[in-house]
C-alpha cells in the first residue's frame, strides 16, 4: 500500500477535521500523486476542507495528472465558493502555461507524429491561435489533427482554409469539423465547393454537411447532387433536402423527379423524404 493510498483513506473519512488533517499532511509531505488527491479536495463536502485544499494548492503547487486536471476544470466551472473556483482557475492556468511554449516548440519538431501530439496538446491547453498555425503543416496527419483541435475548441477560424485542402483526408476531416460546429455562415461557399470534388467520399460528406446550411444557400447544389453519378452521395442528398420538401417547390420537385432513380435504395429514401 502507497502512502498515497492511505492519505486517500483518511480523505474519504466521515469526520470532516480527519479530512483536513489529511489535506494539510499531503502538503507536508507532499507523496507522488498528492496534487491529484488536493485537486479532488477542492470539491470536499466541508468548506474547511476545502480551504485548505486550496491553501496547499497555492503554496505548493504540486505537479498534477490528467485525473487531478479534471478535478480543476469541474472546480474551476461549478465550485462551491469564489475560493474554490479561483483556485482551481489559477492552478488551470499555471499548468497552460508550463506546458504551453513547450508544444509550441513540437510544433517545429521534424516528426510529423510529435508535431500532431502537440497540436493534440495544444487542443488540450485550449490554445487555438497555436492550434491553427500548424494548418499549414506539410503532414496530412498534422492538418487532420487541426482539423479534430478546432472542431473540439469551437473555433471554425482556420477551418476554411482546410476545406480547400489538396488532400482528401483532410478535407474529410474538415468536413466533419465544420459539420461538428453547425457549419457557420462562413464555411458555406467552401462545403458548397467540395459537392464538386473528384473524390465521392468528399462529396458524400459535403452533402450530409449542407444539412445544416440555410436553405437559400445549400437547397439548388443538394438538388444538382441528386444527379450525382454515385449512389451513396445522392442519398446523402435527398436526407439533407428532406427537411425543406414541404416548404420550398424546388425541392419537393426535384425529390420527386429522384422516385424515378435507378438505385431503389435512394427511391426508398426519397419515399421517406417525401412521406
Amino acid at each position: 500500500m502507497s502512502d498515497l493510498t492511505i492519505f486517500e483513506e483518511h480523505l474519504r473519512d466521515p469526520d470532516p477535521r480527519v479530512r483536513r488533517a489529511a489535506v494539510e499532511l499531503l502538503g507536508e509531505i507532499a507523496p507522488s500523486g498528492a496534487g491529484d488527491a488536493l485537486a479532488w479536495a477542492l470539491a470536499d463536502a466541508d468548506a474547511e476542507v476545502r480551504a485548505a485544499a486550496a491553501l496547499v494548492l497555492t503554496t505548493l503547487r504540486p505537479p498534477v495528472g490528467e485525473d487531478g486536471i479534471d478535478a480543476l476544470r469541474l472546480a474551476a466551472s461549478g465550485g462551491g465558493d469564489p475560493l474554490v473556483r479561483g483556485t482551481a482557475r489559477a492552478h488551470l492556468r499555471l499548468l497552460a502555461e508550463a506546458h504551453r511554449a513547450l508544444y509550441a516548440q513540437g510544433l517545429a519538431d521534424g516528426e510529423p507524429q510529435i508535431r500532431a501530439q502537440a497540436v493534440f496538446a495544444l487542443t488540450w491547453l485550449r490554445d487555438a491561435g497555436a492550434v491553427r498555425e500548424a494548418a499549414d503543416d506539410p503532414s496530412r496527419d498534422v492538418r487532420v489533427a487541426v482539423a479534430d483541435g478546432l472542431a473540439r475548441l469551437g473555433s471554425a477560424d482556420g477551418l476554411d482554409q482546410l476545406l480547400g485542402d489538396h488532400d482528401p483526408v483532410v478535407r474529410l476531416a474538415a468536413l466533419d469539423a465544420a459539420e461538428t460546429l453547425g457549419l457557420p455562415d462562413g464555411l458555406v461557399p467552401p462545403v458548397l465547393r467540395s459537392l464538386a470534388h473528384p473524390g465521392w467520399q468528399v462529396r458524400k460528406r459535403a452533402a450530409r454537411t449542407l444539412a445544416s446550411a440555410p436553405a437559400t444557400s445549400a437547397a439548388s447544389p443538394l438538388t444538382t447532387a441528386l444527379r450525382d453519378p454515385v449512389v451513396d452521395v445522392r442519398r446523402e442528398a435527398v436526407k439533407s433536402l428532406e427537411q425543406w420538401a414541404s416548404s420550398d417547390p424546388g425541392v419537393l420537385a426535384a425529390l420527386t423527379e429522384s422516385l424515378a432513380d435507378p438505385d431503389p435504395g435512394v427511391r426508398t429514401q426519397v419515399r421517406w423524404a417525401l412521406a
